[in-house]
């Protein structure tokens, strides 16, 4: 069976992972989407694309040194391609021509199948290519978070959401969510586990310094970085000398009320800025433990990055947390309230606890995870070429 697996950068420490399940089963084919606005991610961090060809190797893209450290992930897969989309909008008649030029090109593989890991804005300019073949779709986020809906977003759903053959989810929470908002479309689904962003085993060397809680991606409303704040002085009663550090990039032109921060400036530490994993390797290990105060999680990146470095998290109780956070074993889950969050950093700080529950971190066995995946996405490749050939 031939595979064609499309994502983006954006999600290069998700999938680097998911297709080690694949790579040996079937022949892989990988296109990673790149734009100036997915340049600069969590595991990637390029300067220009500008002087790139639509379809490029891994070596021109991201170098020939950086290219060494993921090169590892890919022994086994029959190639790897970026698709550079060089124009600002995700949505115009170059970017559309683009995309067809690249559906040109995938026909040269003969895929059986093709499985995107989020379709994207841009790939409506495949759909002469897409709508020929089978597809299946990995949706991370089925319904947008609050505050960053934007209805450009719709369309690549409205074209193929119903074309699809199936759905993979990475949590159950996912999919019930996905099937209560798209409730007239029946088309199957799955549900695989992350697993951990091993790519940041790949730091090693960082400046070593006082510990500190911390809090870091992107900055949204729905991350509830504004709770987090209600909750630190709670926690600074009983904890006066704790320091907290929240660091990440603002999306969707979301602004921090700075009050309580400006009134605690000897515990509060924040930057609004883009981390690279160079740093962020440090910042994590270099922290007590994780705060997740979000209001709403499909899955998080923030989670499986944090217990690769061996960090346990404190987290809100919403959405898909609870299927990969354990409370009081790989990490405490506290009520969706600034109070509970405060109750539950406190225990994690009371007697070191976070120390104990990062034990447990590492005896997880993510090889049984990987296994499990490859069964579930060879049973939704297997069952989506049948049904076509029927």
């Amino acid at each position: 069976m031939i595979v064609g697996y499309y994502t983006s950068t954006s999600f290069m420490d998700v999938f680097i992972e998911t297709i080690q399940s694949i790579k040996h089963e079937v022949e892989l084919h990988v296109f990673i989407e790149i734009s100036n606005e997915s340049k600069k991610t969590t595991i990637v961090n390029v300067e220009s694309i500008n002087d790139a060809n639509l379809i490029e190797t891994p070596e021109n893209i991201l170098g020939i040194d950086v290219w060494k450290m993921y090169k590892p992930y890919f022994e086994g897969v029959a190639s790897v391609q970026f698709v550079v989309f060089k124009s600002k909008k995700c949505l115009s008649i170059n970017t559309i021509y683009n995309a067809y030029l690249v559906g040109k090109y995938l026909k040269r593989f003969n895929i059986d199948i093709i499985h995107f890991d989020t379709i994207s804005l841009r790939s409506i300019g495949l759909y002469s290519y897409l709508k020929k073949i089978k597809m299946i779709i990995a949706l991370h986020d089925p319904v947008p978070h609050a505050g960053e809906y934007n209805w450009r977003e719709d369309i690549p759903g409205m074209l193929y959401y119903n074309k699809t053959k199936a759905f993979i989810f990475y949590s159950n929470y996912s999919s019930i969510q996905f099937k209560e908002y798209f409730q007239k479309i029946k088309n199957p689904s799955y549900i695989i586990r992350l697993q951990y962003y091993s790519f940041i085993k790949n730091i090693k060397n960082f400046t070593k310094e006082k510990s500190y809680l911390l809090f870091f991606g992107r900055l949204s409303y729905y991350k509830g970085i504004d709770i987090l704040l209600d909750a630190i002085p709670i926690v600074l009663k009983s904890y006066p000398n704790e320091q907290f550090k929240l660091i990440g990039e603002p999306v969707f032109n979301y602004k921090i009320n700075k009050d309580i921060i400006a009134k605690y400036k000897n515990n509060i530490h924040l930057e609004e800025r883009h981390i690279k994993i160079e740093e962020l390797a440090g910042l994590i290990k270099n922290s007590k433990f994780i705060i997740c105060p979000y209001r709403e999680a499909t899955q998080s990146g923030v989670v499986m990055t944090s217990f690769a470095a061996g960090k346990s998290i404190v987290a809100m109780n919403v959405g898909s947390f609870s299927e990969y956070i354990n409370n009081n074993y790989n990490g405490l889950l506290s009520e969706p309230t600034a109070e509970s969050l405060a109750t539950k950093i406190m225990e994690g700080l009371e007697n070191d606890k976070y120390k104990e529950l990062e034990i447990n971190i590492t005896k997880e066995n993510q090889e049984n995870i990987k296994i499990r995946n490859r069964e579930v996405l060879m049973k939704a490749y297997s069952t989506c070429v049948k049904e076509f050939n029927n």
